[in-house]
């Protein structure tokens, strides 16, 4: 069990709920309509086409959960049991190296029509990026909430606010109301995150992706200079 404060809501948090919903608004406009960090709208996606007797445009979708369960998969492999600041690193590292083929894929080959070869690689690299992504900061004690989708974090903040004026005046009000903005906080991130992929790609192309990259790249670097297993136990 990770050890570390999870009632906080890190800086780290919001800057990864931001690249999340840059992400997934990348892929939305590039990959033909497609979540890569939302995995209910696949699911509610794949549903709806499959039940109109739509397989093709269905299939997408389809394909995108098992990529996706993959990358959540690969990245509690590595935390789990053992987390550090380190293993955390090395998973944002190689979520940016993820994301920046998903970039080079789409500036060499540019968006490929849907169910063809090309577009299942191209799709790829960032649904495993985002899965890798949920089994970091929680692991490690820095976040109490997800940063690749949003509906949790709704359910945890309507949770805080009812749990904030029913507790008023006592002693647990004060710890509710932090996680209540920060539940506010990571929705907004992930938001504001989500109108700068949808402008980026607008304004700079496929060149908007840089700014997740750069963003978890710093990240990781931060983490492994920290090191060490979370708790204070011996460094690696």
């Amino acid at each position: 069990m990770p050890h570390g404060n999870r009632q906080s809501t890190t800086t780290e948090a919001y800057m990864l709920a931001g690249v999340g919903g840059c992400v997934d608004a990348i892929g939305l406009l590039t990959l033909g309509g497609l979540f890569v960090s939302h995995m209910s709208g696949n699911t509610a996606s794949l549903g709806e086409m499959f039940g109109q007797g739509r397989w093709s445009a269905g299939l997408p979708h389809l394909f995108s959960v098992p990529v996706f369960v993959l990358g959540i998969f690969l990245g509690y492999l590595c935390t789990t049991g053992t987390p550090s600041f380190r293993r955390c690193g090395l998973i944002l590292l190689t979520e940016a190296g993820l994301l920046a083929i998903f970039w080079a894929g789409l500036s060499r080959w540019g968006q490929q029509p849907i169910n063809t070869v090309g577009y299942f690689l191209l799709a790829t690299p960032p649904l495993l990026a985002m899965g890798l992504q949920n089994a970091t900061l929680r692991q490690v004690g820095r976040s109490v909430f997800p940063t690749t989708y949003v509906t949790g974090v709704l359910d945890m903040l309507g949770k805080s606010a009812a749990e904030f004026i029913k507790q008023r005046g006592e002693p647990g009000a004060a710890a509710k109301g932090r996680e209540l903005l920060g539940a506010a906080g990571i929705w907004l991130c992930y938001a504001v995150g989500a109108v700068t992929g949808g402008a980026g790609i607008l304004f700079f192309s496929h060149a908007i992706l840089v700014l997740p990259v750069v963003i978890l790249s710093g990240l990781g670097l931060f983490f492994l200079r920290v090191g060490g297993q979370v708790g204070g136990a011996k460094r690696e």
